[in-house]
């Protein structure tokens, strides 16, 4: 700081050697810059506030050329015919540079949904899978119902009572074991059903499935 608290501005010197490098800078990348680009390429030889007085100035007397980018000013060193495609090609670059970024994001929130579909394919039976529960549940049906056949041909009067309580109790087990077996079944089939085309109906599905009977969508 000066006498007064006023800010020491840079001698002719530096002021003339931040000009040059400003300059040089331009002619070498050709490409638009803004004040805070050109200073921190430069590695803050030049401040932000110099940079930008530099560059205005050097615009104000058309020693550089610039314009308006987004919110900001940016400065290019004069161009020939040559240098001025080359300058247009990069600022192309630039603007599909940005669209390329935009697009990544879209993609990287894409992949994160279809990594979800894919965890909830994973977790769901394979056909295969139900096919082998619901011929599992056939089985057990036919055994209760064999075992019921067998009970009614038999004349109540001549079972004993010990024999009747436990085919009572046998019954209530395989009934809890097939309505059990039953709504895991259902719960497989309805999410199958979450992960199938809308295209394709529940009874579609079935028989694609290569299950006979009726299918298992009410």
């Amino acid at each position: 700081m000066g006498q007064g608290g006023q800010s020491k501005m840079p001698s002719n010197g530096t002021a003339n050697d931040g000009l040059t490098l400003i300059l040089d800078y331009l002619r070498k990348h050709n490409r638009p810059y803004s004040a805070t680009d050109v200073s921190a390429n430069l590695h803050n030889k030049v401040t932000k506030s110099h940079a930008a007085k530099v560059l205005r100035d050097l615009y104000q007397k058309k020693e550089i050329e610039g314009r308006i980018s987004g919110k900001q000013m940016v400065y290019h060193s004069l161009q020939n015919a040559s240098d001025e495609t080359t300058l247009k090609a990069a600022v192309l670059l630039d603007n599909k540079l940005q669209q390329l970024q935009g697009q990544l994001t879209g993609l990287k929130a894409y992949a994160k949904r279809t990594r979800g579909e894919l965890t909830t394919v994973c977790t769901t039976p394979l056909p295969s899978n139900i096919r082998q529960i619901i011929n599992q549940l056939e089985q057990e049906r036919e055994t209760i119902i064999a075992k019921m056949v067998q009970v009614q041909g038999v004349n109540v009067a001549h079972v004993k009572k010990e024999d009747q309580v436990d085919t009572k109790k046998e019954w209530r087990r395989w009934r809890k074991r097939v309505n059990t077996r039953r709504r895991i079944c259902h719960d497989l089939w309805r999410g199958c059903l979450e992960v199938v085309d809308e295209d394709m109906s529940g009874e579609e599905f079935w028989e694609s499935l290569g299950l006979e009977g009726p299918s298992l969508i009410h």
